[in-house]
């Protein structure tokens, strides 16, 4: 198994555990270092209109895993640092809750 695919199968192991919500602010993130849809679309390889849609504030239509590794691997290029870092804050949060359990 070569890296390229270890990386892309861990990648959607975490997009399972991340919030909907959690999801849209990543997407906010890599369109704001991009600067345009266009240019997100094209390093996400996700449809523009598809793009649109999540970003739709009227209705809710959330990525779904595959493409939340998608997103995570471009933030992850970019903003390797802060992307660990929102990982590891989400996975902290996560903890928290089950130790109230």
């Amino acid at each position: 198994m070569s890296r390229t695919n270890a990386s892309t199968e861990t990648l959607l192991l975490i997009s399972q555990y991340i919030p909907n919500e959690y999801r849209i602010l990543l997407l906010k993130n890599l369109l704001e270092v991009y600067g345009s849809i266009y240019k997100t679309s094209k390093m996400t390889k996700i449809s523009r209109t598809q793009l649109y849609r999540y970003l739709a504030t009227d209705k809710k239509c959330y990525p779904n895993d595959e493409v939340t590794a998608r997103i995570l691997q471009a933030l992850l290029e970019i903003k390797r640092a802060w992307t660990k870092d929102q990982l590891k804050q989400l996975s902290k949060e996560f903890s928290d809750v089950i130790n109230k359990i």
